[in-house]
């Protein structure tokens, strides 16, 4: 009778027992700091890469806009081989005076202006006889062989269009 004193009585407890209650879930609102922390971080960076790319997009403005002038010129039929080369050369200069300052370009002529092109874009292969090139631009039009100014202005067009791409500040 003992056991079953005890049995009953442990029955009795047991039937006091009330099923486990699970808490609520934790909801995402307040949220933690961190997570605060990480949301400011992650809204200053993409603002800041919004703010560099429209920065860089303006000041890139005059490349863009010097390479519709020379896809112009070179679509153009009204000037001659040796009128082109001088065009694309004043077209240069004018990329040149806007990018580095006129104090810096105005006054560049022959090799210093030919020293310049190289050394802002070096990694842009300089033809050899551009100097030759740009004399030819000057020259009387019966002095030189058409074909061979046309190879000229081609190796002229070429290096202009690099190095407006690819000159660097």
């Amino acid at each position: 009778m003992a056991m079953n004193d005890a049995g009953n009585q442990m029955a009795e407890t047991l039937a006091q027992l009330k099923d486990i209650h699970l808490p609520d879930p934790v909801g995402w609102w307040p949220m933690a700091f961190s997570w605060w922390v990480l949301l400011f971080s992650l809204s200053a960076l993409l603002f800041a890469l919004v703010w560099f790319l429209l920065d860089r997009h303006k000041r890139q403005a005059y490349r863009r806009e010097a390479l519709q002038r020379f896809n112009e010129l070179q679509n153009s039929r009204e000037f001659t081989p040796q009128q082109q080369i001088l065009q694309i050369n004043a077209l240069l200069k004018q990329v040149a005076i806007t990018a580095y300052g006129r104090q810096n370009v105005a006054s560049l002529n022959e090799q210093a202006w030919l020293k310049f092109l190289y050394d802002t874009a070096k990694y842009i292969p300089q033809p050899d006889n551009l100097a030759h090139t740009l004399a030819t631009g000057y020259q009387a039009t019966d002095k030189y062989d058409p074909r061979q100014v046309e190879q000229q202005l081609e190796l002229w067009r070429g290096y202009a269009k690099q190095w407006i791409k690819g000159h660097h500040l």
